[in-house]
């Protein structure tokens, strides 16, 4: 039973809630480096102290949006693969559910690209192993999903994590070109993804054993008799 939450907890989750809000408006228009504290927080409609108080620094506050993006994305897949019947299923499940956060959530995708795409990691030393984080654990969501997929031979045998991180490599690369250019449809990078899973499924060939390759045994040359030998 979850524990209900006081008046100043309250509080302070709307406050953040309406700096997450703010600063993915002002990150989504004007990047990292062009997105200032003073404007977020006149968004929000709070002091630029108070957001110090409560994030500390922009970098601690771009970190933040971060992970609550990523683990929104967590909840939001695992939602919607539940119910699916295998883990093939569950994969094609997941690839709407992604596409489809990303079609209602844009603006924090356009902050994502950003994070990911030009951002100079040297400016935020620690920001990449605290978003990180939470990426390996979505990683791991969908390994899992991967492996039940490969114990029912629905998917090549292959290392799991392998086949996790190209699906989702795919799936990146397809809605960063979208958010991006600006111009195409969503959907069809959507119907791209299933269509790159269910040929990846077409190769697992379950009832075909894979061949081993043998070594040859080498054969010694026949030793030349003796002189003298009978």
């Amino acid at each position: 039973m979850t524990a209900k939450l006081t008046r100043k907890q309250r509080e302070l989750a709307l406050r953040q809630t309406l700096v997450f809000e703010a600063a993915e408006e002002v990150l989504g228009e004007r990047g990292f480096h062009g997105a200032s504290v003073d404007e977020i927080a006149k968004r929000a409609g709070l002091s630029v102290g108070t957001l110090y108080n409560l994030f500390g620094s922009k970098e601690s506050l771009y970190a933040a949006l971060m992970e609550r993006g990523v683990e929104e994305i967590r909840a939001f897949v695992a939602a919607r693969v539940a119910g699916a019947p295998s883990g093939l299923a569950q994969l094609h499940a997941a690839i709407d559910a992604i596409f489809a956060y990303f079609g209602e959530h844009e603006r924090a995708f356009r902050v994502y690209v950003t994070a990911t795409h030009g951002l100079d990691w040297n400016v935020l030393p620690q920001f990449g192993e605290r978003v990180f984080r939470h990426m390996e654990r979505f990683l791991d969501d969908i390994t899992a999903l991967c492996q039940r997929a490969v114990r029912e031979r629905s998917l090549p045998r292959l290392d799991p994590a392998l086949l996790a991180m190209s699906l989702l490599g795919t799936i990146n690369s397809f809605v960063t070109r979208w958010a991006t250019d600006r111009r195409d449809d969503l959907s069809g990078y959507r119907a791209g993804a299933h269509e790159i899973l269910t040929a990846l499924a077409a190769g697992a060939a379950p009832s075909v054993a894979v061949p081993t390759r043998r070594v040859a045994r080498v054969r010694r040359p026949a030793t030349a008799p003796r002189k003298g030998a009978s």
